[in-house]
């Protein structure tokens, strides 16, 4: 609400399970806009496992745009996860590394369309998460993650050079949970 952009940027190779509720939303979600979306993260597991992606688009890959025929963009996505025991059957951890770049040429919507800037956004997203069983009954997990996001220039053509703004934000966040089985019931 303060930025009139988003509240965090999430690395989605982290998403393990995603809940979603439109419309009709229960009291408990007192003053939401119309759209909850719940997110449980991915743990580690007795298992070793990971994966790796990588993305790559650019405007060679699509039509060409006959209303600014000279617009260049491109965009590069990474991850990597990886997760597993530290001590079988009591400590596990997980953790994930996001990095996309995106840049594109940006034109004046004054009539012409010259040529203002070329804008690139960069993100860097980090994620680490460790849950340790106590006991059968208790558990406690520890979770970093952090966003950082960084824009060089508007993306809006309206807006001329000498009034363009670099935009950063995003930080990090950190949590502690602690979970009990009272008992079999």
């Amino acid at each position: 609400p303060v930025t009139g952009t988003f509240g965090a940027n999430m690395n989605t190779e982290i998403i393990q399970e995603q809940k979603v509720i439109t419309g009709g939303i229960p009291a408990e979600y007192v003053g939401a806009a119309g759209l909850i979306s719940t997110v449980i993260t991915k743990s580690g597991s007795n298992t070793y496992s990971g994966s790796a992606n990588y993305f790559f688009r650019n405007n060679n890959f699509v039509a060409e745009n006959k209303h600014s025929a000279a617009s260049k963009f491109n965009t590069k996505d990474t991850a990597f996860t990886i997760g597993g025991p530290i001590i079988r059957n009591s400590l596990w951890a997980f953790g994930s590394y996001r990095y996309t770049n995106t840049g594109r040429d940006v034109f004046s919507t004054q009539a012409g369309g010259a040529f203002l800037r070329n804008s690139e956004t960069i993100e860097k997203q980090t994620f680490t998460k460790a849950t340790y069983a106590l006991t059968k009954s208790d558990v406690v997990s520890f979770l970093f993650s952090n966003d950082p996001f960084k824009r060089t220039s508007d993306t809006d053509g309206s807006v001329v050079n000498n009034r363009t703004r670099r935009r950063e934000q995003g930080g990090n966040n950190y949590s502690v949970t602690y979970n009990r089985v009272w008992n079999s019931f």
